[in-house]
């Protein structure tokens, strides 16, 4: 077999034996440090590219351990004749097991359960609930069908928004155009950030699109940062619009102690953890493009240069 890998981790050791477990025999790994490693035509990128770029003259495909590829625009190594795909894995299934996860202790008031369990203290009270309730996703992809999926599990109402009406998986998806946007901002108790970042995404989340929110509506954001204008929606909150975030990802990550995000009521804040990539899920989506690579098939989760995702 002339195709050669090159792969960079941290430890590209364990992900090397993972991948190697799934497809059966040993493969033909390089690393920066190997004779002749510009002779790869296949990259496994695990984590963030390197600082600097990588001449690599025979290179045809890019595997991004992430599912967000926005760092590998204007990269030279992702020329045009370079496929580029990334990680899917089993994110779609985390990403909406964190959404209920934090919608369900609001809803149930769990950290009232934790008060009273250290004050050990019996005080009742009434639970909300989610049947009824309207959710709303915003970027209605793969993530979006398994929060929309759980969400009518709980007998809640939902609508998604996407641009085009398939997804990357070539199934048609029950989705709405970004013209019903507004009407569905008044009509959700809960909202999901689910866009990539793109040109046309920066800073999607604005003080227009927060006014037009249903008061005390919840705003999740699992997607990226940099969509969200975090002043205006530090302005929304105190207005009631949304009543609650609960976000996991920012425009500057590790978000500084003193961020006024920070110490609110109102807003729950996780450490970009929502969608992490393990190395079973690399391994698996890398050995299956690689089976597909080998036989010439077209791969699974190619990155759309025009769209940006």
């Amino acid at each position: 077999m002339s195709d050669r890998i090159l792969i960079t981790d941290t430890d590209p050791e364990t992900l090397s034996r993972a991948v190697e477990a799934e497809w059966g025999r040993p493969l033909p790994w390089s690393r920066l440090d190997s004779r002749r490693f510009e002779d790869a035509s296949v990259w496994l990128c695990a984590g963030a590219p390197p600082e600097r770029p990588i001449r690599l003259a025979k290179l045809r495909w890019i595997h991004s351990g992430w599912a967000g590829v926005e760092s590998w625009f204007g990269r030279p190594e992702w020329a045009k004749d370079v496929a580029l795909t990334r990680t899917v894995g089993d994110l779609p299934q985390r990403m909406a097991q964190y959404v209920f996860g934090y919608l369900l202790t609001r809803v149930l008031d769990v950290p009232e359960a934790m008060r009273q369990m250290g004050e050990r203290s019996w005080r009742r009270w009434v639970p909300d609930s989610l049947v009824g309730r309207n959710l709303l996703i915003v970027g209605m992809g793969m993530v979006g069908v398994e929060v929309a999926a759980v969400a009518r599990a709980f007998q809640m109402h939902v609508s998604g928004v996407r641009r085009g009406s398939r997804g990357a998986d070539g199934r048609v998806l029950d989705a709405r155009g970004a013209e019903d946007l507004p009407a569905l901002l008044a009509w959700a108790h809960v909202v999901v950030n689910l866009l990539p970042l793109t040109p046309e995404t920066d800073s999607f989340w604005d003080a227009r699109r927060f006014a037009l929110m249903r008061p005390g509506a919840v705003f999740f954001n699992v997607a990226r940062g940099a969509t969200v204008d975090e002043k205006a929606l530090l302005r929304g909150l105190d207005r009631g619009r949304p009543g609650m975030a609960v976000l996991d990802v920012f425009r500057d990550e590790p978000l500084p102690p003193e961020h006024p995000l920070r110490g609110r009521d109102d807003v729950w804040i996780t450490p970009h953890v929502a969608g992490v990539s393990t190395v079973p899920a690399i391994a698996r989506d890398f050995a299956e493009n690689w089976r597909r690579f080998t036989a010439g098939e077209p791969l699974r989760y190619l990155v759309d240069r025009a769209r940006g995702y």
